[in-house]
């Protein structure tokens, strides 16, 4: 084996690439030999306690848990083993244990009691041990860059320089999962790896809106990445993540300025491709990115994202994962660009619901309150103002899905139209809420996002001499008077909407859209016009709401595609009232479980 550098890649013999890190490189005073340094090696270490016994059953029950759980590791790292932090006579290990590293073709044991570090796999190269990454590709093209923290500086990143075999030429470095992830076999334990936090050790992407120490934010734009320098800090939302111990493995793609960009339209970075179905339908935006590689990845366990006017739901509801929306102003936005910053809010994307909670304690501060699921909402309310009326399939699965839910939390849910209570209770002479809330989206949305950029782009044309391309979703022109009145009549609609429905504590059940095929490759039309008035993806950024997208069926189709029957996903969200957060996850989470419905999601063109 030749001496591997730093961010070289070794190929194992069974296809596998993985990278070398210095991030926890650790020089072992006992590993400096007087006869000079031993060749590179690949090596296993077990952290060890004095007077632990170590046996036959412990060492297969980890080597298996490993196999099962662990991408990196490879039985090719039990060449050579190293009990650490303990002296030979300071633990037992029985003679059936020895016949078992015999059986794994281990050629070296060793004892090093001043060696300290978690159990797992190692490089060790001139007594000094690296951690190792495997680089995987990316295929679904979820990924603008691949990144990986430097030594010394958990906070501050670099570009991971392990190249892969498909079109954009990145491989993402993911760590060791044995580094993090406690094991204790029954009897007697092996390992003392800690989990001191839930998030320790989960591989999360990050959607390239957030600035990240030493690396450039794009923004989704060419002009935007070659204007402005590589970052000095990260964002604060991604700072939180790191300091419980989750690692940031990439930056993921984003239509440009956060913007409802299609495929099409995407032209400075080509647009993800969604796993889901026959493999050509849509993400969504504008964090079709993050949504991509949880849907297509399984060595992605989060991706953030951030959400305006949908942007954790719709993206969702195209490639089947959940997707939640805290409550606005709930988590620090410092770090990410805005946008809307009225509407913005950090945001996530997972295929594992039960790990919700533990994100949203890490990015709020707030400690996980599993109490909150003895917390039912008063009533389950559905707005029949957004049910696709020829889509009866879509509106019969959501049904069963109430009645679900409603059995399990011991409540009714009722139909509710929000036109007609409008037009019965409206706080305004205009009694069409349609007509009320027309232009939210031209003279709000498209308002904000073509001023939120006046600096860029005045700072481009100062140095370049030309204005600098934009998509054309973001060439709107909007008055700031217009700007307010759409303002104005959205804090009317909110304080109106708050104690019509949610007071007293309901949960309302939404159909995000229209469950139904959309192609990558259908051009939405000149400028991607607005779809006027409320949207259901709306409700929760006007209302400052908690959302929670819930995949719970797919739908057949026929895709032009492949030429014969697919699955599209079908999901819908359950929004809460302002600061119900935490209530709103954990009760959804003990609804389904006690419905004998799914919190997990799998990865590829099914979702279950």
């Amino acid at each position: 084996m030749v001496t591997w550098p730093m961010q070289n890649v070794l190929g194992l013999a069974m296809g596998t690439s993985l990278a070398m890190h210095t991030s926890t490189s650790f020089q072992a005073p006992d590993w400096k030999h007087a006869s000079g340094p031993e060749p590179p090696v690949l090596v296993t270490c077990f952290r060890l306690q004095t007077n632990q016994i170590i046996d036959a059953g412990t060492l297969n029950a980890w080597r298996n848990h490993q196999l099962d759980h662990d991408d990196v590791f490879h039985p090719a790292f039990l060449e050579r083993v190293i009990f650490n932090s303990v002296e030979s006579d300071q633990v037992t290990l029985t003679d059936d244990a020895k016949q078992v590293l015999k059986d794994w073709n281990t050629t070296k044991v060793d004892f090093s009691p001043h060696l300290n570090l978690t159990s797992g796999p190692y490089y060790l190269d001139r007594g000094v041990f690296h951690s190792v990454w495997r680089v995987f590709e990316d295929p679904q093209l979820a990924f603008l860059e691949a990144i990986w923290p430097l030594e010394g500086n958990p906070l501050s990143f670099t570009r991971v320089s392990a190249a892969g075999n498909g079109y954009r030429s990145h491989g993402i470095a993911v760590p060791s999962r044995s580094y993090t992830q406690a094991f204790t076999p029954s009897g007697s334990g092996l390992t003392d790896n800690e989990t001191q936090s839930a998030l320790r050790g989960l591989r999360i992407a990050v959607k390239d809106n957030y600035h990240i120490q030493g690396i450039k934010t794009s923004l989704g734009n060419r002009a935007y990445f070659n204007l402005y320098p590589t970052q000095n800090a990260t964002a604060k939302a991604v700072s939180k993540l790191i300091d419980q111990g989750a690692h940031i493995v990439g930056k993921a793609h984003l239509s440009s300025f956060a913007m409802m960009e299609h495929p099409t339209q995407s032209v400075d970075y080509q647009a993800p491709f969604n796993p889901r179905g026959d493999g050509y339908l849509i993400t969504g935006g504008s964090s079709g990115g993050s949504a991509a590689a949880t849907a297509a990845y399984e060595w992605i366990d989060i991706a953030i994202c951030s959400d305006t006017t949908g942007s954790s739901r719709i993206p969702a509801l195209q490639t089947g994962v959940f997707g939640f929306r805290p409550s606005t102003g709930s988590i620090s936005g410092e770090g990410m660009v805005n946008a809307w910053a009225a509407f913005d809010t950090p945001a996530w994307f997972g295929r594992n619901l039960e790990l919700f909670p533990n994100v949203l304690g890490a990015l709020t501060g707030l400690p996980v309150d599993k109490s909150a699921a003895a917390k039912p909402p008063s009533a389950i309310l559905y707005p029949t103002d957004f049910a696709p009326a020829d889509s009866p399939d879509q509106i019969e699965a959501m049904e069963r899905l109430l009645e679900d839910l409603a059995t399990a939390s011991d409540c009714n849910y009722t139909r509710v139209s929000i036109e007609n209570d409008w037009a019965e209770t409206g706080p305004t002479e205009e009694r069409s809420l349609y007509q009320y809330l027309y232009n939210v989206t031209h003279n709000g949305w498209y308002y904000s996002a073509f001023h939120s950029f006046d600096q860029f782009r005045e700072q481009y044309e100062s140095r370049y001499g030309h204005i600098p391309f934009v998509t054309e979703v973001i060439r709107y022109t909007v008055t700031a008077e217009k700007y307010q009145d759409i303002m104005n009549r959205l804090d009317v609609f909110k304080n109106w909407f708050i104690n019509q429905y949610l007071a007293e504590g309901a949960v309302v059940a939404l159909h995000i859209d229209k469950i139904q095929p959309r192609y990558r490759d259908q051009y939405p039309g000149n400028n991607n016009p607005e779809t006027p008035g409320l949207r259901a993806p709306h409700l929760a950024a006007i209302l400052g709401s908690p959302e929670l997208a819930v995949p719970i069926s797919e739908i057949p189709y026929q895709s032009r595609i492949t030429g014969r029957e697919e699955k599209l996903p079908m999901v819908v969200s359950l929004m809460g009232a302002p600061g119900t957060d935490a209530q709103l996850l954990e009760w959804t989470i003990d609804s389904l479980g006690k419905s004998g419905r799914a919190t997990k999601v799998g990865v590829g063109s099914r979702m279950f």
